[in-house]
C-alpha cells in the first residue's frame, strides 16, 4: 500500500512521509497485529508498505496511524496491489522503472536500508530477506547489462545538469 509522486503532489504525499519515531512506532504496531514480514519505503518520492497480510486495510490503518494523513485522504490518492501485483511493483520500484528519473538507483539503496530496519524490528523473515535480495540482485543486473541508466540518474543530478547547460555564468 501507498502514494507516491504519480498520485499526489508533495503536499499531500508529505502528510503520510514517515519521520523516525512514527516509522518505530509503525512497526511496533505492526509487531503487536502478527505481522510477519513488513517492508517500510519512505522517501520524498513515495511511502510504501510491503508485508504479507490476508488484511491490506490494516496497513493502511498502520499508515494513517503514524502519519499525518488519514483514510480518507489514503482513499483518494493511495495504492494497494496484492500478491503477484504488489511483488512486481517493488521490482519496478527497487529497479528505478517506477522513479521520477527513469533508472534512478539512489531507491535501492533506501530498501537496502529499509530491510535493515524491518530486520533489526524483527519484521523481515524467510520471504521479505528472499524478495528484497531478488529485488537488489535485479537491480545490478539491470544497471550493469543495460543503457538505463547512462544518462542522469537523479533528479538532483537532472536539476544540477540543466542548470549547468541553460544558465549562463553560474556563479
Amino acid at each position: 500500500v501507498g502514494v507516491s509522486y504519480k498520485t499526489a503532489n508533495i503536499d499531500l504525499r508529505g502528510k503520510f512521509s514517515l519521520h523516525d519515531s512514527q516509522q518505530h512506532g509503525l512497526f511496533l504496531d505492526a509487531q503487536k497485529s502478527n505481522i510477519r514480514d513488513l517492508l517500510v519505503i519512505n522517501t520524498c518520492n513515495r511511502t510504501e508498505l510491503y508485508a504479507w497480510t490476508t488484511k491490506p486495510d490494516c496497513l493502511i490503518d498502520l499508515l494513517c496511524k503514524h502519519c499525518d494523513g488519514n483514510r480518507n485522504l489514503y482513499d483518494k490518492i493511495g495504492y494497494n496491489y496484492r500478491g503477484e501485483k504488489g511483488i512486481l511493483h517493488l521490482f519496478r520500484v527497487g529497479t528505478g522503472l517506477e522513479s521520477q528519473i527513469l533508472g534512478d538507483f539512489e531507491i535501492i539503496g533506501q530498501i537496502k536500508q529499509s530491510f535493515y530496519r524491518s530486520k533489526k524490528m524483527g519484521l523481515a523473515n524467510g520471504y521479505l530477506e528472499r524478495l528484497t535480495n531478488s529485488v537488489i540482485q535485479s537491480s545490478k543486473r539491470i544497471k550493469t547489462e543495460t543503457l538505463i541508466s547512462s544518462g542522469a540518474t537523479s533528479v538532483a543530478f537532472a536539476s544540477v545538469q540543466y542548470i549547468l547547460s541553460h544558465v549562463n555564468n553560474i556563479s
